[in-house]
């Protein structure tokens, strides 16, 4: 079926640009079912419809960095395939990638750029379906990155907020609404962690304690979350003993960071995602900015510099860009 049969379509002239918001995923031990959307950054995916009837990708000249074309190897373009085969459409589109999330950093870029596209999409054909519809969509744009389908990215990135998600049914999800907004101060350490790699080093069994452990943290945290009890949360996301082990090794500041956040006062600190980077808990914006300083002069003083910033909770996930 073409745009022009399509009754919401309208002129295959027409552009639209979508944002998403990066995000941080994991927070200790929710590995592959909790994440949280985070300002301010986030990638934008600008669409129109071509005669060709395939994706096509180019990068916005104030792109952070540019990835590849290959819409079969690009969260974008296969979250944008299959969005197309929801509505039946056969036309194909032209995607423009202006990535602001670091690639390999551990929050969320190739998620924000697949939720961005599938928005985009979306918002080309009249904006006919609803997020929800869009969960299958964006899960299998997000598998092009990590190589399974897991959705503490890219559904936070898709919906805002926080998610938890079931690792065994990523469709399967809930949308935590805390009743506090968080003071977050996010490390940015200056090196790549790719997330097939980190995935490649976790082990395949764990002991029982240890399952033990990491299920009743995180049963924990998730009450807290709901009830906007941070410094639990900050306490519980530090009892990962299971994958955040591994992927420290791949950090070599990641003790120090942690140690600094603490003693500055800073609920909690663990990675997010894969790594490298860091994110701590404060109860204040003035003291996120103390534990900031802290978390990049203990990065820097191994030898790899950091950049960073106070975020809060972005609430409202992919939507239409604003300038």
């Amino acid at each position: 079926m073409t745009p022009e049969g399509h009754e919401q379509s309208t002129s295959r002239s027409k552009r639209v640009r979508a944002w998403a918001p990066a995000s941080l995923s994991n927070l200790g031990p929710g590995f592959d079912c909790l994440g949280v959307a985070i300002e301010p950054w986030g990638d934008s995916v600008e669409a129109c419809f071509n005669d060709s009837g395939e994706i096509r990708i180019s990068y916005h000249p104030n792109s952070a960095w540019h990835g590849t074309t290959e819409w079969i190897n690009n969260t974008a373009g296969v979250a944008a395939k299959n969005v197309l085969a929801l509505l039946d459409l056969s036309s194909g589109v032209d995607l423009t990638i202006c990535k602001g999330a670091v690639p390999g950093s551990g929050i969320g870029s190739s998620a924000a750029s697949a939720a961005a596209a599938a928005w985009a999409v979306n918002l080309l054909t009249g904006e006919t379906l609803h997020k929800e519809d869009l969960v299958g969509a964006v899960l299998q744009g997000e598998m092009v990155a990590s190589g399974s389908m897991h959705g503490d990215n890219v559904l936070p990135s898709l919906f805002g907020g926080i998610v938890i998600s079931s690792s065994s049914d990523p469709q399967v999800f809930r949308r935590i609404k805390s009743t506090e907004s968080p003071f977050l101060a996010v490390c940015l350490p200056a090196i790549k962690v790719l997330t097939k790699a980190a995935r490649d080093r976790l082990p395949k069994e764990v002991s029982l304690e240890d399952a033990v452990s990491n299920a009743s943290s995180l049963a924990v945290m998730v009450a807290a979350l709901f009830e906007g009890d941070w410094k639990t949360v900050g306490r519980q996301m530090m009892n990962d003993r299971i994958v955040e082990p591994v992927r420290a090794e791949l950090f070599s500041a990641y003790a120090d960071v942690r140690r600094s956040a603490i003693e500055l006062g800073a609920f909690g600190c663990a990675l997010s995602g894969s790594g490298p980077a860091m994110f701590a808990v404060a109860e204040s914006k003035a003291a996120a900015e103390r534990i900031l300083e802290g978390m990049i002069a203990a990065t820097g003083a191994s030898g790899i510099a950091a950049t960073g910033s106070i975020t809060g909770i972005d609430i409202t996930g992919a939507r239409p860009f604003e300038e």
